[in-house]
């Protein structure tokens, strides 16, 4: 994951003033979910040193945070992109990061075991969220590369659309802070864009844009207050149960990364942490304005393993596109950075806004276009308090 420089953020800023705010609230809801799925891990390996703890914590976790060595190590990670991709991806990633992680080892001082080359908590939830917050922006950009249509292009530029694909999955998944997310963001995106869904299987978690230390410095961990605050948001979202944000699954672990923040309060705090106001910041921030649901339709995939016939309820928000009404909802597999539309066709024709949500009770079929649902029921539902499904 890249290091920035401390001009990143300034900058970060000023561009900030150019992107429409809808834009902006998604990816503040993006970045925040991947903070709240990271925090636990970061601070619990902030706070208990050495190597094994560090190995371990790459293999069990999430695969968040740049101080656990290469991201693509994560079990849940590779049993992920096992399930979606097979086998063969998943053990050609694991493969290569323990390859990657055995060769940094060797070329750098080994540590005394009771020294931890660590940077402060606040520091690594920091490099985090801008990162976080670049994947966002550029999945909309991705998102707009991949709804380009051939009739809009001229013949020259036809040919780089897939070039642009490839390259803006490349970028992708080398920013994507959560090796996990990234696996899920891949699967959401194997259908619809698979060369960028390729991209992001062969550099998430395998490419690390920042220096391992050479020396073995046991770094102090800081910034009473932000890590307060990152305690206090983490707590407030798992009363929430994750809130659209993270899956209820992680809440237990929103609840330990509490003790884990406070146990980090009492080691060594210092006042200058790199980014150490931005993950508070984007938290607090997201709790008060929300996870809104993606405006994006890409990766949308049907409920295909449904059979015909079936019976079937489903509620969901309709799709403004012409032709049949779409029922349309977002389900979450870690955090709200890797949510996936799931849109199910259905045989009306209703004239209804963008916004509206319905309930369609019938039976599964099979036309020329792909699975739909054929209504036998239909009524106007209110929006649901929690507008994702978990997955």
């Amino acid at each position: 994951m890249p290091r920035f420089s401390k001009a990143t953020v300034p900058a970060a800023l000023i561009g900030c003033c150019a992107i429409p705010a809808p834009i902006l609230h998604q990816a503040l809801a993006a970045t925040a979910g991947t903070l709240f799925e990271a925090a636990p891990f970061v601070l619990a390996v902030s706070v208990v040193r050495g190597p094994l703890v560090r190995w371990t914590a790459a293999l069990l976790g999430c695969g968040c945070g740049p101080g656990a060595g290469y991201a693509a190590l994560s079990l849940p990670a590779a049993a992920l992109c096992w399930t979606v991709f097979g086998p063969l991806p998943a053990l050609a990633r694991f493969g290569a990061a323990a390859l990657l992680q055995g060769l940094a080892g060797r070329s750098h001082p080994r540590c005394h075991p009771r020294q931890t080359p660590a940077s402060d908590p606040l520091e690594q939830l920091g490099i985090v969220a801008v990162a976080a917050f670049a994947l966002a922006l550029s999945m909309s950009a991705l998102s707009s590369v991949a709804a380009a249509s051939p009739a809009h292009l001229t013949a020259r530029l036809v040919p780089l659309v897939p070039l642009a694909e490839g390259l803006a999955g490349l970028v992708a998944g080398a920013l994507a802070p959560c090796a996990t997310a990234a696996v899920a963001m891949a699967a959401m995106l194997r259908l619809s864009a698979p060369l960028a869904a390729a991209g992001i299987l062969a550099t998430a978690g395998l490419v690390r844009w920042q220096r391992p230390a050479r020396t073995c410095l046991s770094a102090p961990y800081g910034a009473r207050i932000g890590l307060i605050l990152v305690g206090l948001a983490c707590a407030a979202l798992a009363l929430r149960n994750g809130s659209g944000f993270v899956h209820p699954r992680l809440v237990p672990l929103l609840w330990l990364a509490v003790p884990a923040a406070g146990a980090a309060w009492f080691a060594q705090p210092t006042t200058h942490v790199r980014f150490g106001a931005a993950a508070p910041a984007a938290m607090l921030a997201a709790l008060v304005l929300g996870s809104p649901v993606p405006a994006s339709l890409l990766g949308s995939s049907t409920l295909d393993d449904l059979y015909p016939g079936e019976p079937i309820a489903f509620t969901g928000v309709v799709n403004g596109a012409a032709g049949p009404t779409t029922l349309v909802r977002f389900a979450i597999t870690c955090c709200r950075a890797d949510a996936t539309a799931i849109a199910l066709p259905t045989n009306l024709h209703l004239r209804l806004g963008r916004d509206t949500w319905l309930e369609v009770s019938g039976t599964i079929a099979r036309g020329a276009a792909g699975t739909y649902l054929r209504a036998e029921r239909w009524r106007r539902v209110a929006a649901p308090a929690d507008p994702y499904v978990y997955r």
